[in-house]
């Protein structure tokens, strides 16, 4: 997170220190659930969870997708 950041979260009123932010967006994984094929084959599909209120505040003051990355479909 940058000094920029920081200024636009105080801009919306989110004034929390560097160690609660950190905190905060550490809340926030990306799961892989895998598929086997009948062909021997596998599907993997990768997605982020969804945000807790906190995090989704801070996605929202920073004008971020609240679900980075989307979600991703990966096959073998």
């Amino acid at each position: 997170m940058r000094a920029t950041d920081r200024r636009q979260l105080k801009a919306k009123g989110i004034e929390a220190s560097w160690t609660s932010l950190r905190e905060t967006l550490s809340v926030q994984r990306q799961v892989t659930a895998s598929f086997g094929h009948k062909d021997g084959g596998a599907l993997h599909v990768r997605k982020a969870t969804r945000p807790e209120p906190g995090l989704k505040a801070i996605y929202a003051a920073l004008d971020l997708d609240p679900l980075p990355g989307g979600t991703k479909r990966l096959a073998e």
